[in-house]
């Protein structure tokens, strides 16, 4: 496997600064667009909701966690581009709305929940921004030469 070179580092976590502010704005964009729902009602999962604190947890981790794991997966692939980038944020959401799904269907088995429709959407969503971020990053980053 190639390592990261010391150079591109710095660049990396630039890249997954910028991408990540633009995945969660578009997150925000997303969510101001579907009608308000009742904190009762609400079957999102609460780590990624707008106002607690999501945010800076994204951007820390979109910079800091995604953003190397991401770099390495360019420099093993040798390229980094839109569509590989997006092909990675489409299988990292992908993932990620598994495990919400799953876990979801466990708290649904233990209590009444009514719907998946709101984490369906949800996941949806972080689906698109999770592809965007990908997306942003593969066309950002540059994968140094031999």
């Amino acid at each position: 496997m190639t390592a990261i070179h010391s150079p591109s580092w710095m660049l990396l976590f630039w890249c997954g600064l910028i991408a990540a502010l633009a995945s969660e704005w578009l997150a925000a964009f997303a969510r101001s667009l579907r009608p308000a729902v009742a904190p009762a009602r609400a079957g999102a999962p609460r780590l990624m909701s707008a106002p607690r604190g999501s945010v800076p947890f994204a951007l820390i981790s979109g910079t800091f966690l995604f953003a190397p794991v991401y770099g390495l997966l360019f420099e093993s692939l040798a390229r980094a581009d839109l569509g590989t980038g997006a092909l990675i944020g489409a299988a990292h959401g992908a993932i990620a709305a598994a495990f919400v799904l799953v876990g979801h269907l466990r708290k649904r088995a233990s209590a009444a929940t009514p719907t998946l429709r709101p984490v369906i959407g949800y996941r949806l969503r972080r689906l698109v921004t999770r592809t965007v971020y990908g997306a942003l990053l593969g066309f950002l980053y540059v994968v140094p030469g031999p």
